[in-house]
């Protein structure tokens, strides 16, 4: 049988070959911003190149903005957990089945099970994927393109939490997490409004937190009502998770090139 495939660093990906297998395995987590940067350019490169997996990533994005249009109630933190539990990935023989329709076979039964239960659908967070949609909200915009500043001009050298919580109207909680190090505070503005940024090390990772008042939450397009009405908001832009909640009477976001549920479990 004739063999059909292109050059990709130096060797050829084929359509049946073992490379290009690993490179469709990689089309969901590369839709969710879960790849490392090296990863992310590998599968960047193939999909020109690729119709197949072109067409999963489609299907991925059209799958993601469909929860993230559902209605969200708020869950319990037992309902949480056990949709957690659902969605955990199992070993599954692969006999030439979709790596897609595998890596969200667990989470899609939970779903339908939830729908079936509470006749309304339970979403525990709304997922909104794509950066063009994340910048569309004044806030996450914002808050994205501070945090990159932050990274490429070097953040402040030190944290002073009394310093940069002075004279805001709004609560700032610092994050308490094992191997969390908070090591840079400053004061800078989101959407307008005054904001606090924390910076953490974290198992070789910068995790940034923003702190704003609650009512900026609430006011933002597509955010506010979502945020109201679910445990908590989860994006990602360029390999950059975000997770959007309120908390403790303040408006809190975590970002960091971390898979987004490692980022939750240090707020949730």
């Amino acid at each position: 049988m004739r063999n059909h495939g292109r050059q990709q660093a130096g060797h050829l990906v084929t359509a049946e070959g073992p490379e290009h297998e690993r490179l469709r395995a990689l089309v969901a987590p590369f839709a969710d911003g879960e790849l490392s940067a090296e990863e992310s350019r590998a599968v960047e490169e193939h999909l020109p190149g690729c119709a197949r997996c072109r067409r999963e990533l489609t299907i991925h994005q059209d799958l993601s903005a469909a929860l993230a249009r559902e209605p969200t109630p708020g869950a319990s933190a037992a309902l949480r957990q056990r949709i957690e539990w659902m969605g955990e990935p199992r070993p599954v023989r692969n006999d030439g089945g979709s790596p897609f329709l595998l890596r969200w076979a667990a989470p899609a039964l939970a779903a339908l099970v939830l729908l079936a239960v509470a006749g309304g659908g339970v979403m525990v967070a709304a997922r909104v994927r794509t950066s063009r949609q994340m910048a569309e909200v004044p806030l996450l915009h914002d808050a994205l393109a501070d945090c990159r500043r932050a990274m490429s001009r070097n953040f402040p050298k030190k944290a002073d939490l009394p310093a940069v919580t002075a004279n805001v109207t709004f609560p700032v909680r610092a994050l308490d997490r094992p191997g969390l190090e908070l090591f840079s505070t400053w004061k800078t503005t989101l959407a307008g409004s005054p904001a606090v940024g924390l910076a953490y090390r974290f198992r070789g990772v910068v995790v940034v937190q923003y702190a704003v008042a609650a009512d900026l939450v609430r006011q933002q397009p597509g955010l506010g009502k979502t945020v109201a009405g679910a445990s908590f908001y989860e994006g990602s832009s360029q390999g950059q998770a975000v997770i959007a909640l309120l908390q403790g009477g303040s408006g809190t976001l975590l970002i960091a090139e971390l898979p987004p549920r490692e980022l939750r479990r240090l707020i949730l």
